[in-house]
């Protein structure tokens, strides 16, 4: 990263932040997994209500997703005021009781509310998790993040894919149920790995003002909105955001229709398409690590405008191509667009003020989770009038713009570039 704070600099000792990164990773796999799980076993689900309806299950996948981003600002907000630690165990928690939810939904609709209840419970994971593993490691944040994010990944690739073999012989109740365990081991090493030596007793990052006995109680909310509302007004920050609300959209977009796609538009078995769907979060995770690691020694804005720029070439075969093993290839280098989250995640953060980087954070991550949950619906609403290879197209067209917003940043301009070499030089 080009520029870290001072004050983000943690004294952990290297093991205390190992096992930081491994308690945070370890609870975003099950959390980001199980948010894929849940829609890989929506049909058996679906099946168990005789009511239900194919429109019904989209509405319940909304929901979840909904519920999840709406929940990224409060948990900011909480995370400056209690600390970040509480709120990663709170998720955590809560996770692992919207999955007990589910053993009391004799109703579809029950089951939109438990759904909603556990992607809320998930919205709360977020915004901790980055302002916490970026302060931890305030010289490693974007590998510390591709870490993070790539185990998600890899949770996203695995745990569907074992609800899928269980659900047959437990029912999805009784498999769902099988994660809580995970939760609460998850919950239980964030709790221990961060320590009370964590901003826990609403101290934040207020922590050295509150002990020179100034402003004992802190910013009111009121005046914490108004800082973290210039905060992403900034042209930098402004367009970092812009950048990663297109890139999300298009991920949301394009994975949401993309086993459909595959099924009814090149002619690939169900089973074929699922395996290609899981080899995407493969790569995905795999791009991620890598991104972490190459933005900690290159210019993290170039880094971002590079992997956007790469994400338009899977979009455009996906269409172009009509060899199944060019398709397949197509369809899992789309895992590359997801090295650009930590990257991107750790660069934004890096630009928020310290006293307000929760709330921001959760106010940003609300917004690109919300704006991007539309992705799926302007596929669907394309795909529906005939429009599919159009509707991929448009979102390549996206990506690109994504790139060029990159390209524009500040931080990857060539004068701005000198003159930081010329400052580190003096």
């Amino acid at each position: 990263m080009e520029r870290i704070r001072a004050s983000r600099r943690a004294s952990w000792s290297p093991s205390r932040q190992t096992l930081i990164l491994a308690s945070v990773a370890g609870g975003w796999f099950f959390t980001f997994g199980l948010r894929f799980a849940l829609p890989g076993i929506l049909p058996t689900i679906t099946a168990s209500f005789p009511d239900a309806t194919e429109t019904q299950a989209g509405i319940a996948v909304t929901v979840l997703w909904a519920s999840y981003g709406i929940m990224q600002f409060p948990a900011g907000i909480a995370a400056d005021r209690i600390g970040e630690r509480r709120v990663l165990v709170a998720s955590l928690v809560l996770a692992a009781l919207g999955l007990f939810a589910f053993s009391f939904t004799p109703t579809f609709s029950l089951f939109v509310v438990a759904t909603g209840t556990f992607g809320a419970a998930t919205g709360l994971y977020g915004p901790p998790r980055g302002t916490l593993l970026t302060r931890t490691f305030p010289k490693h944040a974007d590998r510390a993040l591709g870490i993070t994010l790539a185990l998600g990944s890899i949770g996203a690739a695995a745990l569907p894919a074992i609800a899928a073999v269980l659900v047959a012989g437990l029912g999805w109740r009784a498999t769902l149920g099988l994660a809580i365990p995970g939760f609460l081991l998850a919950s239980i090493g964030v709790y221990v790995a961060v320590g009370a030596k964590q901003t826990d007793g609403g101290k934040g990052a207020n922590q050295s003002a509150v002990e020179q006995g100034q402003d004992r109680e802190g910013p009111s909310i009121a005046s914490v909105l108004v800082s973290a509302g210039r905060a992403i007004t900034n042209r930098q920050t402004a367009l970092a955001i812009l950048a990663a609300i297109v890139m999300y959209f298009g991920f949301q977009g394009i994975t949401a229709l993309l086993t459909t796609y595959l099924v009814t538009e090149k002619g690939f078995t169900q089973p074929d398409a699922g395996l290609l769907f899981g080899l995407l979060f493969l790569v995905g995770a795999l791009t991620q690590w890598l991104a972490g690691r190459f933005a900690d020694r290159r210019r993290s804005a170039r880094v971002l405008a590079a992997i956007a720029f790469v994400s338009v070439f899977p979009l455009l075969g996906l269409v172009a191509f009509d060899s199944r093993l060019l398709v397949a290839a197509s369809t899992v280098t789309i895992g590359i667009r997801m090295g650009f989250a930590p990257v991107s995640n750790a660069f934004i953060i890096d630009l928020l003020p310290d006293d307000v980087a929760g709330t921001a954070w959760g106010g940003v991550r609300t917004a690109l989770f919300v704006v991007s949950a539309f992705g799926s619906t302007f596929v669907g609403v394309l795909a529906a009038e005939d429009y599919f290879d159009e509707a991929i197209l448009l979102l390549a067209l996206f990506t690109a713009g994504a790139a060029v917003l990159y390209l524009a940043l500040p931080t990857c301009c060539p004068r701005t570039f000198l003159a930081d070499c010329l400052d580190r030089g003096s």
